[in-house]
């Protein structure tokens, strides 16, 4: 673990951590383990997810606007009604991830598309 600053932590072992509605807007959690970690309702706008494991993570309703997620491993995750706007998910592994009622404006996608869905 190296923390840098506070919600700033590279290489973060966090696997099945409850952070449901915690403000970790801006936080850099650069090749994290975030693996089944509870973000429900939490706010990560702006966030710096590059590289995470949020395999079968829960980010239910959680604020991802604008989130750098490039890279990030979401299979099986649960982003039923998260914000994506803005959102970058080039590279990101999707499978099996609930994404139900997320919002989606200039969010670019795992496969390079943009998706313009609720702008």
């Amino acid at each position: 673990k190296k923390f840098l600053a506070p919600n700033q932590c590279i290489n973060c072992d966090l696997a099945l951590a409850d952070l449901a509605g915690r403000n970790l807007s801006k936080a850099r959690l650069r090749e994290a383990d975030l693996f089944g970690v509870k973000l429900i309702k939490a706010n990560l706008s702006e966030a710096e997810l590059v590289g995470v494991n949020l395999i079968e993570a829960d980010l239910s309703q959680t604020n991802l606007m604008d989130a750098n997620l490039i890279g990030t491993d979401l299979w099986g995750a649960i982003l039923n009604g998260a914000d994506l706007r803005g959102a970058k998910l080039n590279g990101a592994v999707l499978d099996y991830a609930d994404l139900e009622q997320a919002k989606f404006c200039n969010t670019a996608m795992s496969d390079g598309s943009i998706r313009n869905d609720d702008c």
